[in-house]
């Protein structure tokens, strides 16, 4: 990091928290009521930073208003309260949508014929800087915050796996390259969310996280800042690495679920 990004970075934490910021976290982030003091105090240092160092532009028609700037970085900033990690270094841009948006998307079959077509998604996460989000999906989320879906985690839990590789230690099967604890864990709790979507069974985790380890990463994320407590007593081993790897312990302050 530059002398000089770390002086801005500076006179942003000297700045007092605005009082509209503090009501938007009240009023429409459910997570920041239950936060530990000095996690919200943590909380309201990185925000300002993230919402200056990153772009955020309203598409389809979308007017990007302060309340969903607020909201969105506030998730963002809980995944980074345990070390910010150059505050998603590679992430530049979030580009937020009215509601679902299509993007096209080529496959490859078996003979490796490729084809071109469009699919319609909620959000996404480019490796080339920029989060892709829907704020009716975000809307939604907020209604019902606990349930272990939320969007805005979803993505930016890519951002840190992009950055980190944490799911390339296991394949689409399970089979792992490197027999690390995070990895023989990770790998052992996909295969399993894998056998159970298989079979049918409802499951804690979403069964969308079955499909790839990156998807399992970002699910298994979402359920553990939605529903840890849940998480920590139906798979401890997963929940204490996640636990290790954010630094925080949110099966202790957040609520439980029904």
């Amino acid at each position: 990091m530059t002398l000089l990004r770390q002086f801005r970075r500076y006179l942003i934490r000297r700045q007092p928290f605005p009082e509209g910021w503090l009501e938007i976290l009240n009023h429409h982030v459910s997570f920041y009521r239950y936060l530990p003091e000095e996690l919200r105090s943590e909380l309201r240092v990185h925000m300002p930073i993230f919402l200056q160092e990153k772009l955020f532009e309203g598409c389809g028609g979308l007017e990007m208003t302060e309340k969903m700037r607020v909201i969105i970085a506030a998730y963002a900033t809980l995944l980074i309260l345990g070390e910010p990690a150059g505050y998603y270094p590679d992430l530049k841009a979030i580009l937020l949508y009215p509601n679902d948006y299509i993007a096209e998307v080529d496959e490859e079959d078996e003979a490796g014929i490729v084809t071109e077509g469009y699919d319609l998604r909620s959000g996404e996460s480019w490796s080339l800087g920029s989060i892709v989000l829907s704020w009716r999906d975000i809307e939604r989320d907020l209604r019902s915050p606990f349930r272990g879906g939320n969007l805005i985690i979803h993505e930016f839990a890519h951002q840190l796996d992009a950055h980190y590789g944490l799911s390339t230690g296991f394949d689409e099967v399970g089979k792992i390259h490197s027999r690390t604890p995070w990895n023989q864990v990770l790998a052992a709790s996909y295969i399993e969310l894998r056998r159970a979507s298989e079979r049918g069974e409802q499951t804690l985790l979403d069964p969308y996280g079955a499909t790839l380890p990156a998807e399992f990463f970002a699910v298994a994320t979402e359920c553990f800042f939605e529903q840890g407590r849940h998480l920590r007593e139906q798979d401890p081993a997963l929940y204490r690495q996640l636990r290790d790897f954010y630094k925080l312990d949110p099966a202790t302050y957040l609520p439980v679920s029904d």
